[in-house]
């Protein structure tokens, strides 16, 4: 069976039910059971399947299995998402920073000018 995109959030959806699976990977603290369960309500924008915790990039966000996804409400994403992203970041520049520091032995740029 082809899965479209309706098909799978609706497959999320059945799997964990119609409400945000977030449990503070968005930096908020949800309830007294840590879960936002922000539910799918007619005028609120709809919830959309993603995996948990997301990843850094939308490609290995798409990646994901279907089996591996859960709802999230907008707000909770795009918190989340942005969280993974900035640390992701912050790893990238200390690698950086690290493999730069082994370039120049210490005193080797002091005759260069």
């Amino acid at each position: 069976m082809e899965h479209t995109a309706s098909t799978v959030l609706q497959a999320v959806l059945d799997r964990h039910g119609a409400h945000c699976a977030c449990r503070g990977a968005c930096g908020k603290t949800h309830g007294r059971d840590g879960v936002c369960r922000r539910p799918e309500q007619f005028g609120r924008p709809p919830l959309s399947a993603g995996p948990y915790p997301p990843r850094p990039t939308d490609r290995q966000n798409i990646a994901v299995p279907a089996a591996d996804l859960v709802p999230w409400c907008g707000p909770c994403w795009r918190r989340a998402l942005d969280t993974v992203r900035a640390a992701a970041a912050a790893e990238r520049r200390e690698r950086l920073e690290a493999l730069q520091e082994g370039l120049f032995a210490d005193g080797e740029l002091e005759g260069a000018a």
